[in-house]
């Protein structure tokens, strides 16, 4: 069976900075992926292409049989990609409620169905009795929190979480991958995790895979990545890696 997200030499230019650089991968339905890499790699860049925020300058992107190289951001979340940002977008304003019910509007025009389906995903995600208050009053953690329920409301095929666990507390972080694996598990979505902490990636992820200057350096098993010298090199620098 083919893939359900293929990525074929994505490369994504701004100036002169090479922000991708022929990046190629694949997301098998089914798999937790870890995609890290340091400050600057290039991964929420990628995000922003497969998601339609961006198109890439060179190369394709496939999703479950689609392609979606140059398809804009409404129409790749309705064929069942969904996404959280780096910094939390939550609508300040509105309730958390009404912040979900927007994403479940993506799948109906009914609003008592969408508001059915966002009071569900609430108590999903462990936001109960957080439903009336603003979205801008709600702690980072529950934002984030808010931020994912949005995007299940969708009904997504595929989750793309970008350092959704930044900035949380130990206690908070563990609970955030409590939730990632009760989506994988329960929900039956597929999911790739942009995080910069490998003490939270690699335990999650089946399979990791490293950008570095834009540059896909590895691809492989969390025991086998973390071994890798370019990898080490990445992350800590020549010498740290040849030690």
């Amino acid at each position: 069976m083919a893939p359900l997200l293929q990525v074929e030499s994505s490369t994504k230019r701004f100036g002169g900075l090479l922000a991708n650089r022929e990046v190629s991968l694949a997301i098998e339905a089914g798999e937790i992926v870890g995609l890290i890499g340091p400050n600057g790699a290039g991964k929420t860049t990628l995000f922003n292409c497969i998601t339609g925020y961006m198109h890439p300058d060179e190369g394709r992107i496939v999703f479950d049989g689609a392609d979606v190289t140059r398809t804009r951001p409404e129409r790749i979340c309705r064929l069942g990609v969904a996404r959280t940002w780096q910094v939390v977008r939550a609508f300040g304003r509105m309730t958390a409620l009404e912040n979900v019910v927007c994403g479940a509007l993506q799948r109906t025009n009914r609003i008592a169905e969408a508001r059915a389906r966002a009071g569900a995903l609430l108590e999903f995600t462990e936001l109960r009795g957080r439903g009336d208050m603003p979205a801008a009053t709600l702690t980072l953690a529950d934002k984030k929190r808010l931020e994912i329920a949005r995007a299940l409301a969708t009904r997504p095929k595929l989750l793309l979480l970008d350092e959704a666990m930044s900035g949380l507390t130990p206690i908070e972080t563990a609970a955030a991958v409590k939730l990632v694996r009760r989506i994988h598990e329960e929900l039956q979505v597929t999911i790739c995790v942009v995080e910069h902490v490998m003490e939270v990636v690699m335990p999650l992820s089946h399979r990791v895979i490293v950008l570095d200057y834009g540059v896909k350096i590895a691809d492989g098993a969390p025991q086998a990545v973390v071994r890798d010298s370019q990898v080490i090199r990445a992350y800590l620098g020549d010498r740290r890696a040849a030690r």
